[in-house]
């Protein structure tokens, strides 16, 4: 009987926002913070990741191989689950404009295109993971269990491509609760199922390697059940006007055109942020490799940190995508002017009091993760992570305006030019000042490990420094050519019947 309550409710409950009408700043508050919600969930269950394998598993090292894959694993995740955002995009503007028949299509054609993506990228992965591992001059010592935990990661990777892409969809109808609960549930699960796995595997049946079996196992447990949560809730939308039905699985191809057109382009940009992410781990492996695991150890603790930073300020820039999506359908041009100063002005408040915050309790946070401080290697581990930390924790709330700018223009319909930015600021800069002035000014001269760490991470700040003034120039320009395609554009935006969703017998509340 509980059960059939929690569904019920979940079925007649309207959790999507109409995002183009009343007071925006409210609006833009319910909407985004569950997506703060949701990604903090999901760092919590690395985190939990991370300190199940240290305390209950085998300590520093599996910690240090779980945490070694995570600029990899965005690398080639990330990368493919960036194209989502042609999903989120496409959806919002069609509820926007209240054409019911092309969201339905991209909703169906986004979830097949996920699936096709994620199966591929998963077999892939699956048999390439230690040849990147050796390619990234991972430490040998926490090699094999790099390898181990990477490859049943992969296992997973169609699942948590279609709960992205259905997660995307959702809030493209103004939904981020539903996400959030998906997440909450599967979340519960996922703790409770890294401490029994790795409990049994490792502890009680002594199994090799039981520690990263089992997280990896609970990992991808918890992103199949994802996977069919996100399903039913699109299945279960409130009036049924763009909602998941098998039987319009199909891939519609302008649709599909459109979600690509507007995806794909974010999917490079997040894919040549990630190689960067990959070299500078490179990077930082090979001072691991020259002063011991106890770098890769506080660089692990630092960057999972940072996330939950990182993880807040980013919600406003992914919530900006739907949020001015939306008002351009509905041709909202002054919720289109507030909801760029809205998502700025929070961004610059948020991130000076977290950033502060995370540089003042330093210790007892990077003491979370590093239990024995006393000997050389907790040492090395603290004085590693400090370093990193106190940089990227004061600078995050660069990052997060940079992608408030590249968000904006994706919500208007212009995808390729943060690509370019990116291309601009992340390829030639920050490579440039990696393998330029790091990989043979910094790298072999006499400064101690932790310069050299602050000396490497500062190409992200510098980065986000130039691709930000880039922006503050490239917004207000795009944003004056949507108020003159809004003012030349016919008022479509009234529903007809051939709008009406199949078989709800009602219009939108929208």
């Amino acid at each position: 009987m509980p059960i059939r309550g929690i569904s019920k409710y979940f079925q007649t409950r309207d959790s999507s926002i109409d995002l183009t009408k009343g007071n925006l700043f409210k609006k833009m508050l319910l909407f985004i913070v569950p997506v703060v919600l949701a990604s903090l969930l999901q760092l919590l269950y690395t985190t939990a990741d991370l300190l199940v394998v240290n305390y209950v598993g085998g300590g520093g090292d599996s910690m240090a191989a779980v945490g070694d894959n995570g600029s990899l694993i965005n690398l080639v995740v990330v990368s493919f689950v960036s194209i989502s955002v042609g999903a989120n995009v496409v959806v919002a503007d069609a509820k926007g404009s209240l054409d019911f028949s092309r969201g339905n299509k991209a909703l169906h054609s986004s979830l097949l295109l996920s699936l096709m993506i994620g199966v591929m990228v998963a077999i892939i992965g699956y048999f390439l993971a230690p040849t990147i591992l050796v390619w990234m001059q991972t430490p040998e010592s926490i090699l094999p269990l790099a390898s181990l935990y990477l490859r049943i990661y992969f296992l997973g990777v169609p699942f948590l491509m279609l709960y992205n892409f259905g997660a995307a969809i959702l809030r493209g109808l103004g939904d981020s609760f539903r996400s959030l609960v998906v997440l909450f549930l599967c979340g519960i699960i996922n703790v409770g199922g890294n401490l029994a796995l790795v409990y049994l595997f490792y502890r009680v049946l002594h199994i090799e390697n039981g520690d990263i079996i089992g997280v990896g196992l609970s990992t991808v447990i918890c992103e199949l059940l994802q996977a069919l949560l996100v399903i039913y809730f699109l299945a279960h939308t409130h009036d049924k006007s763009i909602s998941f039905s098998f039987s319009k699985l199909k891939i519609a191809k302008k649709e599909t055109k459109e979600v690509l057109a507007n995806g794909l382009p974010s999917g490079l940009e997040a894919f040549i942020f990630a190689i960067t992410n990959v070299v500078i781990q490179s990077q930082a492996n090979r001072l691991s490799s020259l002063y011991g695991n106890g770098v890769v150890v506080g660089l692990t603790a630092s960057d999972n940190i940072e996330g939950y930073i990182f993880a807040i300020l980013e919600a406003f820039a992914v919530g900006i995508v739907a949020v001015v999506a939306q008002n351009l359908g509905a041709k909202n041009k002054e919720n289109l002017k507030k909801s760029l100063l809205y998502s700025i002005g929070s961004i610059v408040v948020i991130g000076i009091i977290l950033g502060g915050g995370a540089a003042l309790l330093h210790d007892s946070l990077l003491g979370l993760y590093i239990s024995d401080t006393s000997s050389a290697e907790g040492t090395l581990a603290m004085a590693s992570g400090t370093a990193r930390l106190l940089l990227m924790g004061l600078t995050y709330v660069l990052c997060a305006l940079m992608d408030c700018g590249s968000g904006y223009l994706r919500g208007l319909g212009h995808p390729v030019a943060p690509t370019l930015v990116t291309l601009l600021c992340a390829v030639l800069f920050r490579l440039g000042y990696v393998f330029g002035i790091f990989n043979t000014l910094i790298f072999p001269s006499s400064l101690d490990v932790s310069s050299k760490i602050l000396l490497l991470y500062a190409s992200y700040p510098l980065c986000w420094v130039l691709a930000s003034i880039i922006y503050a120039f490239m917004v207000p320009h795009y944003m004056k050519k949507a108020f003159r395609m809004i003012d030349e554009r016919p008022n479509d935006n009234v529903p007809t019947s051939d709008n009406k969703a199949e078989g709800s017998g009602e219009t939108p509340h929208c």
